[in-house]
């Protein structure tokens, strides 16, 4: 039988100018490290072993086990609990020799959220359904995988928004104190804050472990649409119904950036990759390109002949998806505005647009009950989904 990989996160190379073997300082370097074994969730295989400090973060515990178990991509338990990715190793309570379980995942999994109150994990290129998630009691306005993918958030009419875990479907935290229905969630980019919107007028954030509210961020007598976390997380947009997008700083108490320019309300708002520039969409049946660090609108994508319900951009940036109540979806080029392609199938509105984490499909969910996957070179659609029994409000690729 073919042995365990092993692997240490900080290991030092042959070259090393200064070799430790056999030195002291080797062997107190040796006693600080954790001894991890990790084994396969569902067989309880041993397919690695890695050594970790205990200061080390799942994240790099987690990249560590993938590159010597050669599993691409996969999510880690530990004494039936899916650990969270910004905790260290010791934070997490993993001791010298641990064991821990591995649960590989899906390249191409997708998460849709709709109107019949049900969450449906799907194979985007099997075009089957992997899992079913229910416990709102109204329709699920978004769906927002963790960016370790350990965890789904979603959001609905009931006024609340939860936290599943991935692999267990297990709801683990509800959020509960919103007056009115929650219209979209976002991780921050380290998993240690979610922020939530409302139409009550107010955006929201929490401690995802506790269920604490963190901090309320209000809008006046304004609802708010959607709420999503800079790439870096230092920064927090919010779209409402004031016709405005705005960009608070996280952590301080500084005055917001106010996008204006759309003549009605701006129904979503998302970063570039990069984070230079931003996009929004609004009921005025446009959407808009802008400088994020001044705010000043740099592309008016005009095309769409109903509200353009949702915008983002493609894994590289150089693609915009839209998604409209004209019952199409669009793809255009981020610098230059101009449309490339139009994808046209759905016989509802398309609620909801997304690419894949290759750039290489874009996943639209719809008023006619069905989500579909299109081919972003060819706009030629290659899935028709259907499951759900109310529209697709919303769909999210798990992102690596």
């Amino acid at each position: 039988q073919q042995q365990p990989a092993t692997m240490a996160p900080g290991a030092f190379g042959d070259d090393d100018e200064l070799s430790l073997e056999g030195s002291r300082e080797r062997k107190q370097i040796e006693n600080m490290l954790t001894h991890i074994v990790a084994k396969l969730e569902d067989s309880g295989e041993v397919v690695a072993e890695v050594f970790a400090f205990p200061s080390d973060t799942i994240l790099s515990l987690r990249h560590a086990v993938s590159v010597a178990a050669k599993i691409p991509h996969l999510t880690i338990k530990f004494q039936g609990l899916t650990l969270t990715s910004h905790f260290t190793v010791q934070e997490s309570g993993l001791e010298n020799h641990a064991e821990i379980q591995i649960f590989p995942i899906l390249e191409a999994a997708l998460a849709s959220g709709a109107s019949d109150g049900v969450v449906h994990i799907w194979d985007a290129i099997g075009g089957t359904c992997l899992d079913t998630l229910r416990g709102h009691e109204g329709s699920v306005l978004c769906v927002q995988f963790s960016p370790s993918g350990s965890s789904l958030a979603t959001c609905g009419s009931d006024n609340v928004a939860k936290i599943w875990d991935t692999n267990s479907g297990k709801c683990m935290q509800t959020l509960g104190s919103h007056l009115d229905w929650v219209t979209s969630i976002s991780f921050s980019p380290d998993e240690a804050e979610v922020a939530t919107s409302s139409l009550d007028c107010t955006a929201r954030l929490w401690d995802p472990a506790s269920g604490s509210c963190r901090q309320v961020l209000k809008n006046g007598v304004s609802p708010v649409f959607w709420v999503c976390y800079s790439p870096c997380g230092q920064q927090l947009a919010t779209a409402g119904g004031d016709f405005t997008a705005r960009i608070y700083p996280t952590g301080t108490r500084e005055e917001a950036l106010t996008l204006r320019g759309h003549a009605d309300n701006v129904q979503m708002v998302s970063w570039s990759p990069s984070g230079d520039l931003m996009l929004t969409c609004s009921t005025d049946k446009s959407a808009r390109l802008w400088e994020a660090s001044s705010g000043n609108c740099l592309q008016h994508l005009l095309g769409h002949s109903d509200t353009v319900q949702s915008a983002c951009f493609s894994p590289d940036g150089k693609l915009v998806a839209t998604s409209s109540l004209d019952r199409s979806a669009r793809l255009w080029e981020t610098l230059s505005g101009e449309c490339l392609r139009i994808l046209k199938g759905h016989s509802g509105c398309v609620l909801s647009a997304v690419f894949s984490p290759d750039g290489k499909l874009v996943a639209t969910g719809a008023r006619d009950s069905t989500l579909r996957t299109w081919d972003v070179k060819s706009g030629k659609c290659l899935q028709m989904l259907e499951g759900h029994r109310g529209k697709v409000e919303s769909v999210c690729f798990l992102v690596f």
